[in-house]
């Protein structure tokens, strides 16, 4: 119930508004002999929302009507004819819907410890020095570019990363929510891309110039896993042998899957976050390979019950029809055997779990097949090796690089799966152990 949840605003140094939302009631009680009972409150959160200051919560608008307001007419005439078209044109223009009017939506956002696969620009410092004159530098430390509706600028700073997400004239904003799923969508990407959770520190969100959200987020243990698709190295070799990929093609198709509708795309969310956390520096190898096998058999049936299975509706009917009358007529016969027989054929499903990763493959064009059906064999032998007594298993230095390198390429397949999804096609890193690389 939201009455068991604390409200807590203040001030940080006389200068800072914030509150903090959603605390949960802790309270603890002390008297002293002769003195008014006390009462103290203790909370923990990980996360404030700073207010903000007076400009801030203006848009460019009530801004631009503001200085009209202060500056005398003259003046304010003459701001009229040089103030550009978005702050005062376009804020004037009658639309049908209000609800769909083009707002200008940007975010700004810091990951800390995040490092670019990729950069196609840089910065450039110059510093003059009264005794030793003008000097420069510049440093490549940028990714920025355009995606339906957007455009980007991911900076490098300190090791963290600067998220710039700004809306173009284009883009027609649903509200305040609808900003937020594409942002998410847009950290979503990065997550992928790099393997490594897109948890902002800070984050910035404003429409039309007006801060709505100034937010800090504490968050510990960041998952950063090996097992990116793309790396440094294939950046790099990119353009040395034109090999034809580019990041920001892989960026916009990410983005374009994980802002869809798309039931497969809110699985793939929830398993790549499982992934990066059981594939995360320090997590024992064994647990790793467990969780990738499960994942994996969780995104085979994900494909196959989403894509596949409802062309062979016909198909399944029949086989459940078939079923039923050999049942029946096992039924039929009395025999304990028969009896036996009759109940497991009663729970057998119309397709097992093997033609289910030979169908999933086929349907996403993974080629050649003959080396991906192999993936089957690797996950069956792989998957629960609890179950068939783990304790007789070797722990010997070949049976653990054996281990690396099963978890090393079922990551792969499923961030190649993952990709093919995403309609990609294009180079990708199979095995990060074997440093592996191909074209899907």
């Amino acid at each position: 119930m939201q009455r068991d949840f604390w409200l807590v605003q203040g001030v940080i140094e006389d200068e800072i508004d914030f509150s903090v939302r959603s605390l949960p009631s802790n309270r603890s009680r002390n008297a002293t002999f002769g003195q008014p009972e006390k009462s103290t409150l203790e909370f923990s959160t990980n996360r404030i929302e700073l207010t903000p200051p007076a400009f801030d919560g203006l848009t460019i608008k009530e801004l631009y009507e503001l200085q009209r307001q202060i500056i005398p007419k003259t003046q304010a005439d003459q701001t009229a004819k040089e103030a550009p078209p978005t702050a005062s044109e376009e804020c004037n223009v009658p639309v049908a819907n209000p609800e769909a009017q083009s707002v200008k939506v940007t975010f700004h956002a810091v990951l800390p410890d995040f490092k670019l696969i990729e950069r196609n620009g840089g910065t450039e410092t110059t510093k003059k020095n009264i005794f030793l004159g003008e000097s420069s530098h510049s440093s490549l430390d940028t990714f920025h570019g355009e995606m339906s509706g957007w455009e980007y600028g991911l900076v490098e700073r300190d090791g963290d990363l600067h998220v710039h997400l700004l809306s173009k004239p284009e883009h027609q904003s649903l509200g305040e929510d609808n900003d937020w799923r594409l942002f998410h969508a847009f950290l979503n990407a990065l997550a992928f891309t790099h393997a490594q959770h897109a948890w902002p520190f800070s984050v910035e969100h404003r429409r039309d110039g007006k801060l709505l959200t100034d937010r800090i987020q504490l968050n510990e243990d960041v998952a950063d896993s090996p097992h990116a698709p793309f790396n440094e190295a294939l950046a790099f070799n990119n353009l040395t042998k034109n090999l034809s990929w580019k990041f920001g093609d892989v960026l916009e198709k990410a983005f374009a899957f994980f802002s869809s509708d798309s039931k497969l795309a809110r699985e793939s969310e929830n398993l790549l976050f499982i992934f990066r956390e059981a594939t995360a520096r320090g997590i024992p190898k064994r647990i790793s390979l467990l969780s990738l096998c499960s994942l994996l058999e969780s995104l085979v049936r994900a494909i196959y019950e989403e894509e596949i299975a409802p062309k062979k509706a016909a198909e399944t009917a029949e086989f459940q029809k078939v079923k039923k009358e050999a049942c029946d007529e096992f039924s039929k016969r009395g025999q304990p055997a028969y009896q036996r027989l009759s109940a497991i054929l009663a729970n057998a499903d119309p397709v097992n779990i093997r033609m289910r990763f030979d169908a999933v493959f086929e349907h996403l064009g993974l080629k050649p097949q003959e080396k991906w059906q192999e993936l089957h064999g690797l996950w069956s032998k792989f998957r629960n090796p609890i179950s068939h007594r783990m304790s007789k298993a070797n722990e010997s230095e070949e049976s653990y690089k054996e281990d690396l390198l099963a978890e090393s390429r079922i990551a792969g397949a499923i961030n190649c799966m993952i990709l093919k999804l995403m309609n990609y096609s294009g180079y990708v890193r199979l095995s990060v152990f074997e440093d592996k690389y191909a074209q899907i």
